[in-house]
């Protein structure tokens, strides 16, 4: 099952409608460079530097960059993060992306709070670091130029065209492709885990989500102590990848085991036949 009705809270202006109408429209990639960078820069005109503006449920407004206006936020999700959440709690956003979420978590934390979001992608930490910025979080939204794994290490990432869909390469390996060599390019990212990055910062988490594109055994793995330590009070949310795992030689068996391990049960945020058929859909981990 498909995470799907993932509104974006906000009405699109018309020339982004028209430009979801040429998305579609087979066109040379000059062309298509030329007109994203006219569509960007007349909706920066039109919104004065400040951002598309969303609005949620909550009474939340994000501003958001024209070149990211793809953000969008899964209602069920956002629900159960926003229920989860409480002022002046320090929160993990692992795989942060551009900031949508994190934005949120800033939001609900407030000043007293703090929101750690890690995404190593250089584009995706730029887009998360301006938003940071556009929307005044900068005294509680921290960017963390870091992946998050099983172990520290510097590591291979497969860097994807589609904002979100950058991953740790599964085999070792380093630097970026040559033009004329065959798969996606690749950059070398350094990885920390959850339980150093904690210690080091005398952290103790009440909120992690974690969204890896497939990794999140490793980021669990290396998460343990944390998880442990902080269980009694801590909101951990998972997104699931079920296709990408066997590319990367995980299976169910090992997502189930790791979970044995740490003692915690998979609590779907929506009724669902088949919780192992989720796709880029959260679920919560409860203590058993």
């Amino acid at each position: 099952m498909i995470a799907e009705g993932a509104g974006h809270f906000r009405q699109p202006r018309l020339v982004e409608r028209i430009a979801r109408r040429l998305s579609g429209v087979p066109m040379s990639a000059a062309l298509r460079s030329r007109l994203k960078r006219w569509y960007v820069a007349v909706l920066s005109a039109q919104t004065g530097g400040r951002g598309l503006q969303a609005s949620l449920p909550g009474g939340e407004v994000v501003r958001v960059l024209p070149e990211f206006g793809h953000i969008g936020w899964n209602p069920d999700e956002y629900r159960a993060f926003r229920e989860a959440v409480r002022p002046g709690m320090t929160a993990l956003d692992v795989g942060a992306n551009v900031g949508g979420y994190a934005l949120l978590l800033g939001q609900w934390v407030g000043a007293g709070g703090a929101v750690h979001a890690f995404e190593p992608a250089p584009t995706a930490y730029d887009g998360l670091a301006r938003h940071v910025t556009l929307n005044e979080l900068e005294g509680v939204v921290h960017p963390v130029r870091l992946a998050a794994g099983a172990r520290s290490s510097v590591t291979p990432m497969c860097v994807a065209e589609s904002h979100g869909e950058s991953r740790l390469a599964p085999q070792s390996g380093s630097g970026q492709s040559s033009a004329g060599s065959r798969g996606p390019a690749t950059i070398d990212v350094v990885v920390t885990t959850i339980d150093e990055y904690c210690k080091q910062f005398a952290l103790e988490p009440g909120f992690i989500k974690i969204d890896v594109e497939g990794a999140e055994l490793d980021v669990l793995r290396g998460a343990r102590e944390t998880i442990r330590r902080c269980r009694s009070r801590l909101a951990l949310f998972v997104e699931m990848h079920p296709t990408v795992w066997p590319q990367i030689g995980v299976s169910r068996q090992d997502i189930e085991s790791e979970l044995r391990a740490q003692s915690l049960d998979i609590a779907p945020l929506v009724p669902a036949s088949d919780i192992w058929a989720l796709e880029g859909l959260c679920v919560r981990l409860v203590p058993r």
